[in-house]
């Protein structure tokens, strides 16, 4: 409890196959971008729950994005270009069923140093042990924030791999490869709360609070 109060999530049952799908009508960044969300899993070790996903438009399932929690509950970053373009599976297993984590992965392939092309933090903290580490090339083209289908709990190119669980204060910067503290910080007891983002969006990004109307 804070400052700033987040007021609604959105359920995600994965027996409804819940999905969000936004298709841009141009493409934004591709190479630099931010993903921030809070999320709440209710289920384990049940196969890939997709947090964000992108695809070449083609629905052959060929060139892809995204990421997501894996079958062993762990953080997944992948893409697929006809061979894998990168790869990162956390150590770090997040199995607290009362948990609320926030998950920030930030992406700039234009970056001179592999490990900073995309950078993975979990509740303020950057996750630095991966089971696997295997970043883009430089200057590597993603397929978020292009002009095709952009999904939330949805599988590229295909209705499989939904998320379980609830998702809140769900951001997506187009432009900017940020920091945790653009979203949150720490209170006086050390724990790590939201705080209101106050930055632009650019040309794709965008805020969902989940309200009613």
């Amino acid at each position: 409890s804070g400052e700033y109060e987040i007021s609604n999530s959105l359920r995600f049952n994965n027996d409804d196959s819940p999905h969000l799908v936004f298709t841009p009508s141009s493409a934004g960044n591709r190479r630099t971008f931010t993903l921030s969300v809070w999320f709440k899993l209710s289920v384990y070790s049940t196969g890939e729950r997709v947090l964000l996903a992108a695809d070449d438009g083609t629905g052959s399932n060929n060139n892809f994005d995204y990421i997501a929690i894996n079958g062993n509950d762990k953080i997944f970053a992948y893409n697929y270009e006809g061979s894998q373009g990168y790869s990162l599976i956390s150590t770090q297993v997040l199995r607290d069923p009362s948990a609320w984590y926030h998950l920030v992965v930030a992406f700039d392939t234009t970056d001179g140093t592999a490990g900073n092309r995309i950078k993975v933090y979990l509740n303020g903290s950057q996750i630095t042990a991966f089971d696997t580490e295997a970043y883009p090339s430089q200057n590597f083209q993603t397929r978020f924030n292009n002009n095709n289908a952009q999904r939330i709990s949805s599988y590229p190119d295909q209705n499989a791999s939904y998320f379980d669980g609830y998702m809140c204060e769900y951001h997506l910067v187009d432009g900017s490869q940020l920091a945790p503290t653009s979203f949150g910080e720490f209170d006086d007891n050390g724990v790590w709360v939201p705080i209101k983002y106050t930055g632009t969006y650019g040309t794709n990004g965008f805020f969902l609070q989940f309200k009613q109307t």
